[in-house]
C-alpha cells in the first residue's frame, strides 16, 4: 500500500476490502443456509402426489418443488414422482407409496457429516445413490417396520407389503430388497443378509433373520439383459437414462398404465456379459 496515500483514502480502501470480504461471507453463509434441510428438487410427476411436511401441513407436489429433511412424499394408486437429490442420487417413488425423507445433511463433500436416511411406510421406491454413502457407507440407511437396509454403492429397489393390505393378500407382509447394480445389506434384530446384483433379500418382521428369495415378480418387473457399455459411456450418463425410464418401467407393474410411444430401455452396466436385469 502506498504510504504517501491520504489516510482518509486509505481508511476508505481499507473499509471497502473489509466490507467486500464480510459481504461475500455472508452470501456465502446465507446460500449454505438455504440449502441446509433441502434433499433434493423434483424432477418429475405423474398422477396426483402430495407432500406432508414436519408441521403436518399437506400440499400437492410439482416438478421443481424441493423436498426438505422430513418431508414424507405420498403417491396415488395410479401415481409416482422422481426426486433428483443434492448429492447427485435419484429417487423414484412407485404409485400407492409413502416415503418420508427423515434426515439430508450434505454440503458438497464427503467429510463424514453427511448423511441420507429415510422411513418407507408403504409401497415402494427404487435409488440410484450419489455421493452418500459411497466413502462412508452407514450415512445412508432405510429403515421399515421390519427391517434397515444400507448400501454398498448401489441401484436397488426397495417394497413394503403392509400387513392387511390388498398385495398381503398374494403377497406375505413385510420388506423387500432387490439389487439391480452393487450390493446391499438388509439387517432385522436376528442378523444381517447381504444382497448381490439380480437377488432380492425379504425381513418378514423385526423379530425374524432376513432371507434371500426368488425375486417377487408380483413386485418388480423383468427385463431382457442389458447390452454391453459403449465406449466413452459414463457411469452418470447411464444412471440418467435408466431413471428417465424408471418410472413407465414401474407403471407396468401393479396394473398401471404405460404411456404410449414409450421405448422402454433397461439400466447399462459395465460387465459386457451379464446375467438377465430385474427391474
Amino acid at each position: 500500500m502506498n504510504t504517501n496515500i491520504n489516510p482518509a483514502i486509505n481508511r476508505v480502501i481499507y473499509f471497502h476490502a473489509g466490507f467486500g470480504i464480510l459481504l461475500a461471507a455472508c452470501l456465502l453463509f446465507l446460500s449454505q443456509s438455504a440449502q441446509a434441510g433441502v434433499a433434493g428438487h423434483v424432477q418429475f410427476v405423474n398422477g396426483f402426489v402430495q407432500v406432508t411436511n414436519a408441521a403436518g401441513q399437506v400440499h400437492p407436489l410439482q416438478k421443481g418443488d424441493a423436498i426438505h429433511e422430513s418431508d414424507t412424499v405420498t403417491t396415488n394408486k395410479n401415481s409416482s414422482a422422481q426426486i433428483k437429490m443434492r448429492d447427485g442420487g435419484l429417487i423414484a417413488v412407485r404409485p400407492d407409496s409413502q416415503l418420508k425423507f427423515d434426515s439430508f445433511v450434505f454440503m458438497g463433500e464427503q467429510d463424514g457429516k453427511e448423511k441420507s436416511f429415510f422411513s418407507l411406510l408403504k409401497g415402494g421406491f427404487r435409488a440410484i445413490t450419489g455421493l452418500i454413502g459411497q466413502k462412508n457407507k452407514d450415512n445412508y440407511r432405510i429403515k421399515t417396520l421390519a427391517s434397515t437396509i444400507g448400501i454398498r454403492g448401489t441401484d436397488h429397489e426397495v417394497f413394503v407389503v403392509v400387513p392387511g393390505s390388498e398385495l398381503a393378500a398374494t403377497n406375505p407382509a413385510g420388506t423387500y430388497n432387490k439389487v439391480n447394480v452393487g450390493e446391499t445389506i438388509i439387517t432385522t434384530n436376528k442378523g444381517t443378509v447381504n444382497i448381490l446384483p439380480n437377488q432380492m433379500g425379504f425381513a418378514a418382521a423385526a423379530d425374524q433373520m432376513p432371507l434371500l428369495q426368488p425375486i417377487n415378480l408380483n413386485l418388480f418387473t423383468a427385463v431382457p439383459a442389458p447390452t454391453p457399455q459403449a465406449k466413452g459411456e459414463s457411469a452418470t450418463g447411464r444412471n440418467n437414462a435408466g431413471m428417465d425410464n424408471l418410472l413407465q418401467e414401474q407403471n407396468t407393474v401393479l396394473e398401471n398404465a404405460v404411456p404410449k410411444n414409450t421405448t422402454l430401455k433397461p439400466i447399462v452396466i459395465d460387465r459386457p456379459s451379464a446375467p438377465p436385469i430385474v427391474f
